[in-house]
């Protein structure tokens, strides 16, 4: 008998299945390996403060106190960090968006990011084109494909991993299953009718690495050594038809700030968020069959959230305490 199942080993599945296995649980995962992965190819930008007006999203604080002391041991397993931390460049795109920044920048939500704000000629010097400047704060990336490198050996060396795709008749030993497997999961008889709204998106590895990290709605990030990752796109229609041109294009056209000269690409990748209409995960237990669980919907900000809502997750399922409100799945609540 194993305590739970995990299908799927993207960043949900491997956050949650370390989190059971610290708690002593007899944990399995089971990865199909399919196409359009987005954990595989995110850039895993932790990013504050989100959107042009620099709201700060719910829990954040929390958030940042998860990740820290969830990948803390495996950052001294490997002996290097895995969520760096980083200067992130808003580069102001008007003399309004200028004037809310330099207000907000000054309230006690964005002071522990460290707010600063950049003139003009600050980026005229780097080569890049800020005619209204631009605003730093704190942020981190998180080494998404590292990690879940690192995760998949130990647990194939404790002996609980598995490849090959779900079905529920080959796991009768199995307590509790737990699908973590992004997308797919509007295919998934159980919870396929809740209301997710996957959507894919395309980055570029590019050849030259910014000096800075920055962002205008599209972002750039230095990705050393290889050069820099720029992103991203956002598109509900045709998921699975790997990158475009018109993503492409998307991206450097938004990159409005940096000279052409440095956006040679030569790379183009792109995989399939496991978004929901409301923009908060879905995580929680079936309503009839209570073996089944769910554990998914988190979106362009699971590098954020994810241990956050891991811990939460865990909790539930080992002493059924409550979930957050936002994420329950409950909160569609069937007649």
């Amino acid at each position: 008998m194993i305590d739970f199942l995990i299908v799927g080993h993207g960043l949900a599945g491997s956050v949650l299945a370390h989190l059971l296995l610290h708690s002593g649980k007899r944990v399995v995962v089971l990865e199909a390996t399919l196409p359009h992965s987005a954990s595989k190819v995110a850039a895993g930008l932790v990013n504050p403060l989100i959107g042009p007006k620099f709201n700060v999203p719910l829990h954040m604080e929390e958030c940042l106190m998860a990740n820290e002391r969830f990948f803390r041991p495996f950052e001294e397993e490997l002996g290097r960090s895995l969520q760096p931390e980083l200067s992130l460049h808003r580069i102001l795109t008007s003399s309004e968006q200028r004037e809310l920044w330099l207000k907000k920048s000054k309230t006690p939500d964005l002071l522990p990011y460290g707010p600063k704000t950049r003139p003009p000629g600050d980026y005229k010097s780097l080569g890049l084109d800020a005619p209204f400047g631009g605003g730093i704060h704190l942020a981190r990336q998180l080494d998404v494909s590292g990690f879940l490198r690192h995760s998949e050996e130990k647990l194939r060396q404790n002996d609980c991993w598995l490849d090959g795709a779900f079905a529920e008749e080959e796991w009768p030993h199995a307590e509790k299953i737990v699908f973590c497997e992004g997308f797919r999961v509007t295919s998934n008889p159980w919870f396929g009718d809740l209301p997710f709204a996957p959507a894919q998106g395309e980055i570029l590895c590019l050849h030259t690495a910014l000096p800075i990290a920055a962002s205008n709605g599209k972002w750039i990030i230095p990705d050393d050594p290889k050069g820099s990752l720029a992103g991203s796109t956002w598109k509900h229609e045709s998921l699975e038809s790997g990158p475009t041109n018109e993503g492409k294009d998307e991206i450097l056209q938004g990159l409005n700030f940096v000279p052409s000269g440095l956006l040679e690409v030569a790379d183009h990748l792109s995989g399939v968020r496991s978004g929901t209409r409301d923009r908060n995960p879905i995580i929680g237990r079936h309503w009839e069959n209570h073996r089944m669980h769910l554990f998914n919907g988190f979106g362009s900000r699971g590098a954020t959230t994810l241990a956050f809502y891991a811990r939460r997750m865990r909790d539930f399922l080992l002493n059924n305490r409550p979930l957050p409100l936002e994420a329950v799945l409950g909160r569609f609540a069937r007649p």
